[in-house]
């Protein structure tokens, strides 16, 4: 169990002449994480098809459960977008810019940092985005950014914002899992990460491929967050 503390802020008192200077005496929460997630996701090659193969098939599997093992990892964190109490929108209208602005406010008022935020949507909303102009239009932006850059939906208000079909749903109606944090409010660790091996197993006639990893994951700050309906 790996216990992280939760640091809060401190006060500031006026220093009377010939006084004590008031201590602070916080009493901090913890977040535990209890890395008991053990995923695995294995397949076996007989020989009679890696003879008559016309292309490494074992490669190409193997580099399938490498990425479905990690994409377990990121719906796990994303399981835990509904537990946010922080929400703006509703389920099955699109994100317009009023969402957006709401979603930062909260995270502005509760005083998140600036730095390390970001913006993650299902493709949906995307495609309501790029029907918002001023994100996108460089006359107004002031730049000639593009803004799709190496797989990142660019940046909307100076938020890095990504795209991705891992966005679940959840609730009556269901609501996709848009969200928006700061790095500090979901707590991961990887004891173990994504590893493959191999092993040539005779009573099959076949080498057997594991792939598998040990982690896990928690809602450590939840004012960090706030989940965007749509």
């Amino acid at each position: 169990i790996i216990h992280g503390p939760a640091i809060s802020n401190l006060t500031v008192t006026a220093k009377a002449a010939n006084t004590q200077v008031a201590l602070n005496a916080p009493t901090e929460g913890v977040t535990n994480l209890t890395v008991n997630n053990h995923d695995e996701c294995s397949f076996l090659i007989e020989d009679i098809v890696k003879a008559q193969e016309s292309f490494n098939i074992s490669s190409r599997f193997t580099k399938k459960a490498g990425f479905a093992v990690a994409r377990l990892m990121d719906t796990r964190i994303v399981n835990l977008i509904p537990s946010l109490t922080q929400i703006v929108g509703s389920a099955g209208t699109d994100l317009g810019d009023t969402e957006i602005r709401s979603a930062i406010e909260f995270l502005d008022i509760g005083d998140v940092d600036d730095d390390d935020r970001h913006f993650v949507m299902y493709p949906t909303q995307k495609n309501a985005i790029w029907g918002i102009e001023k994100y996108f239009r460089a006359d107004i932006r002031g730049d000639s950014a593009s803004p799709v850059v190496n797989g990142k939906f660019g940046q909307i208000y100076g938020i890095n914002t990504y795209v991705t079909t891992n966005l679940t749903t959840s609730g009556a109606p269901a609501a996709r899992l848009n969200v928006m944090f700061q790095r500090e409010c979901f707590a991961s660790v990887i004891q173990m990460a994504p590893r493959t091996q191999a092993q040539y197993i005779l009573e099959h006639l076949g080498t057997l491929v594991v792939a598998d990893s040990i982690y896990a994951e928690a809602l450590a700050r939840n004012s960090f967050g706030v989940w965007l309906k749509s």
